[in-house]
């Protein structure tokens, strides 16, 4: 299955960025939360790098929730692998009339807004629970996840 690993590498910058705008000290949701946001000043390069190693990682995760195809194709992987031509010819052909289906923006944000509540809200939720985090901070935490998911979601379903 042909990825495009450009585009992969690039949606795995959303997090980062979109952390930039969302947990800015000016931002209103910050505001509204009640916390004091995230100053540039207390970011350096190993921070930046591993936030990115982190949502890289995030992004690897979506693409298998968000194409479908996948599951299909990692079903023969091994047989691939090994040099099945059998194997080669039906995803092939599979591929070749079903590559596209729910390969659009809408399909992935949907998806994407799926993993954000399956993932996130659970997480998120404990630890509101276990460390008395307030129902503004847990919000904050979740919305950025929502909106950053389904961006993810959207953009894999599209361009990967």
């Amino acid at each position: 299955m042909d990825l495009n690993y450009f585009a992969f590498f690039l949606i795995a910058f959303i997090p980062v960025i979109t952390s930039f705008f969302w947990y800015h000290p000016k931002s209103p949701i910050v505001k509204w939360a009640g916390t004091d946001g995230l100053t540039f000043g207390e970011l350096n390069f190993a921070k930046l790098a591993l936030m990115f190693v982190l949502s890289f990682t995030v992004v690897y995760g979506y693409i298998n929730l968000v194409i479908h195809q996948m599951g299909f194709y990692e079903l023969f992987f091994t047989d691939i692998m090994k040099g099945n031509e059998e194997a080669k010819v039906i995803v092939s052909e599979f591929l070749s009339k079903y590559g596209r289906k729910h390969r659009h923006f809408g399909h992935g944000v949907f998806h994407g807004i799926i993993n954000a509540f399956v993932f996130c809200v659970p997480f998120f939720g404990l630890q509101a629970i276990l460390q008395k985090i307030s129902f503004r901070k847990f919000t904050l935490d979740f919305s950025y996840w929502l909106f950053t998911s389904a961006s993810i979601g959207g953009l894999i379903a599209e361009f990967v």
